[in-house]
C-alpha cells in the first residue's frame, strides 16, 4: 500500500486528528470520509470491537453501508488482524455474502488476506463458500492462490463434515 499523504487522505485524515485531540468534538456516526466511505469501514479495518459497537449503535444501518467500490464494514472486518470488528458486525445482522463490485465476499477477503480465525465465525453466520467471483475464484482457490492453506484446511473440513450455517458442528 501507498501511504504516503497527498491531499485527498490529508483532508480525510484532518477532522480524524483533529476529533482524536479534542476529545469534547466527535464526527458524526455516519460522515462521509471520501469514496463513500463513512467511520464504520474505518472502524471494521483498523478498529477495535467497541469502536464498531458504537457506531452501530448511532447508525444501526451502516453495517451495510457500501463504499465506492460495493464494499461493506464486513469486507473491511475480514482484513483486520482483530476478529473483534467482525464479530460484532455478524452479531449486527450485517450481511456475510455482500458481494462487492468484484464479487468478493467477506470470506474471500478473509481467505485473501489469511485471516483464519475468521473463516469459522463467517461460516457458521451463514457465508457460501462456493460463490465465485467476477474472475471466477471460490473461496477454496483463492485461499490456495495466497497459500492460506490452514484457512482452506478449515473451510474444507467445515464443507467436508455438511456443517451448516447457526447450527452446531
Amino acid at each position: 500500500m501507498n501511504y504516503l499523504i497527498n491531499k485527498q487522505r490529508l483532508c480525510r485524515l484532518i477532522p480524524m486528528l483533529w476529533c482524536a485531540l479534542h476529545p469534547a468534538l466527535s464526527l458524526p456516526a455516519d460522515a462521509p470520509l471520501g469514496k463513500n466511505e463513512q467511520p464504520i469501514h474505518d472502524a471494521a479495518r483498523m478498529g477495535s470491537r467497541q469502536d464498531v459497537e458504537k457506531l452501530l449503535k448511532a447508525v444501526p444501518a451502516s453495517r451495510d453501508a457500501r463504499t465506492e467500490l460495493g464494499a461493506t464494514p464486513l469486507h473491511y472486518a475480514a482484513l483486520n488482524e482483530d476478529s473483534g470488528p467482525l464479530l460484532a458486525l455478524i452479531a449486527a445482522g450485517a450481511n456475510v455474502n455482500a458481494r462487492d463490485k468484484e464479487g468478493m465476499t467477506p470470506l474471500h477477503m478473509a481467505a485473501f488476506a489469511t485471516r483464519t480465525k475468521h473463516a469459522r465465525p463467517l461460516l457458521e453466520a451463514g457465508a457460501d463458500p462456493s460463490l465465485k467471483t467476477d474472475a471466477g475464484r471460490d473461496v477454496l482457490s483463492m485461499a490456495r492462490k495466497v497459500r492460506a492453506d490452514e484457512f482452506a484446511g478449515v473451510v474444507s473440513l467445515w464443507l467436508l463434515k455438511g456443517c451448516k450455517p447457526r447450527q452446531a458442528c
